[in-house]
């Protein structure tokens, strides 16, 4: 119930702006599509909860690539970007800390790691960049040296990349953001092609210091701005108290130093000690139709005593049991505003995609790829998986994936007793509405009310041709007889649902 209550809060302050248009008369939907993640298009509901969609784990749950070249290290995998650029998967990935290599495939589950002739690798080289955290793997070559490689190159700590819908200049296709070695410090470069880069502002940091672990910019279209994403330390007598904050800078080429701190924080809701129990790792913003999701690496119960080194050591590892403390889940969190974030599945303890069982490659630590690929009807969910905790080693990693079915985030769940959820007020902007729903042996029917909240003559919930035993992405709604969505065009209209057995993750008005 307390969480429940807190989400319900958070919600409400999201979606203050949108409630207050939606009082004044209209909230400007149009042609868009809604995710049901949060409340900003929902006026009230009843006997329905809010459900995390289940991802599915590809390969039976088996690791998609593995650390398989003697230049990849224990220290192999996300951080990291996975992008489909019209013709094929292309992802950047940390053969060891500090270095980014390259890997491409056709489907998405194969993978290739093309010779590039690029970075003279030696172990020796690795180990003097890193200040000596390259751990080579049990039984992988050490005197193998040489271009013939996936390598990029030597950047720095969480290197992510995106290619900028932004840009016009050819050169800036690609920019990238990663901790500057040894200043720890966020520093951008940019390419034509993801694979040469050239530094902006002479290779010099563009931050203050804090950016070890996931480091990220995106252009966010609606706010006409770069972001950009980077750990921050809270910490105090002796703890690291790990936090992540948020920047803007609407033009990077034009000063890429020009960043507003727009909000910095760590996890405190259930007090100052809070750090002990839980701490943001590491955090990624995946914009996705209007909506800023939060991809997460929260470190559960910290295995750290202050004052204390770490046990970064063999002495315990144990690569079968699946451990509940020093380990690293994978939340999602989301907002409106790309700073606000709703962190209801972390207090709710439901990991966006589950550590595995025992025995499995990702039993102990889940880190997230920088962003989420969308693809023929299904989000990619790509990550690193680990089979020991945070402070041992080795940890065996090796790069996973999960699925989930077309925006199926988050939906509006009722059971067997009927629920019913009805949205704002909103002028109708198309001519058709499809419905993402989940009902195999549920029922869905959706009524069309004028904005006072009252029923529209033929198209009520009893005039709806009713969706029995249903799952489907694009769900077509109709009327008996000759009533069409059409008719209503420019009218501000409400839409009534009611769910039996049923789940409903998005609408979606169309011309």
């Amino acid at each position: 119930m307390k969480s429940s209550i807190l989400f319900l809060t958070v919600l409400w302050i999201a979606c203050s702006a949108a409630s207050s248009n939606a009082a004044e008369g209209v909230r400007p939907i149009g042609l868009n599509k809604q995710l049901l993640v949060d409340d900003c298009a929902i006026a009230d509901s009843s006997h329905v909860r809010r459900v995390l969609g289940k991802v599915t784990k590809a390969n039976g749950g088996r690791p998609i690539i593995v650390a398989d070249k003697p230049w990849e290290d224990d220290l192999f995998g996300f951080y990291g970007t996975v992008l489909h650029d019209g013709q094929k998967f292309r992802m950047w990935y940390h053969p060891w800390a500090y270095a980014v290599a390259y890997a491409e495939s056709d489907d998405g589950l194969h993978w290739r790691k093309p010779v590039l002739n690029m970075y003279d690798f030696s172990v020796e080289r690795a180990k003097r960049e890193t200040g000596g955290e390259f751990f080579p793997r049990q039984g992988a070559p050490t005197d193998w040296h040489g271009k013939q490689n996936n390598i990029i190159g030597f950047f720095g700590d969480g290197f992510t990349c995106f290619l900028d819908p932004h840009e016009t200049d050819p050169d800036h296709r690609y920019k990238a953001c990663y901790g500057h070695i040894p200043k720890i410090c966020a520093t951008l470069v940019h390419s034509p092609d993801g694979i040469h880069w050239t530094p902006y502002n002479q290779g010099e940091p563009v931050t203050s210091r804090a950016s070890d672990t996931y480091n990220q910019l995106l252009w966010d279209e609606q706010a006409k701005t770069y972001r950009l994403l980077t750990r921050t330390d809270f910490g105090r007598d002796g703890s690291e108290i790990r936090g992540t904050r948020v920047m803007v800078n609407p033009d990077v080429k034009a000063d890429p130093t020009a960043w507003k701190t727009v909000r910095q924080w760590c996890f405190d809701r259930e007090g100052p000690d809070e750090f002990r129990r839980r701490q943001i790792y590491g955090m990624t913003d995946w914009i996705y139709e209007g909506i800023h999701f939060g991809l997460m690496m929260v470190y559960q119960w910290p295995d750290e005593t202050p004052g204390q080194p770490p046990r970064l050591t063999s002495d315990d590892v144990d690569h079968h049991e699946r451990h509940d403390r020093d380990v690293i889940d994978f939340f999602i969190a989301t907002c409106r505003d790309g700073a606000n974030w709703d962190l209801h599945w972390v207090y709710a303890d439901e990991p966006f995609v589950p550590r595995g069982p025992d025995g499995s490659f990702d039993k102990d630590m889940l880190v997230q790829c920088s962003n989420i690929v969308t693809h023929q009807d299904k989000h990619w969910i790509y990550y690193t998986g680990y089979r020991e905790r945070h402070w041992r080693i080795p940890r065996q990693p090796a790069i996973g994936l999960a699925t989930l079915p077309l925006d199926r985030f988050v939906g509006l769940q009722a059971s067997q007793q009927t629920g019913t959820m009805t949205t704002v007020p909103f002028e109708l902007a198309g001519e058709h509405l499809t419905l993402n729903a989940e009902a195999p042996h549920g029922e869905v029917t959706v009524a069309v009310l004028d904005a006072s909240g009252q029923p529209i003559e033929g198209f009520s919930a009893n005039d709806c041709l009713r969706l029995n035993d249903v799952d489907d992405l694009r769900l077509p709604v109709r009327w008996q007889g000759s009533h069409r969505l059409a008719e209503l065009k420019g009218r501000t209209i409400r839409l009534q649902f009611t769910l039996t057995n049923a789940t409903l993750y998005a609408f979606h008005v169309q011309p």
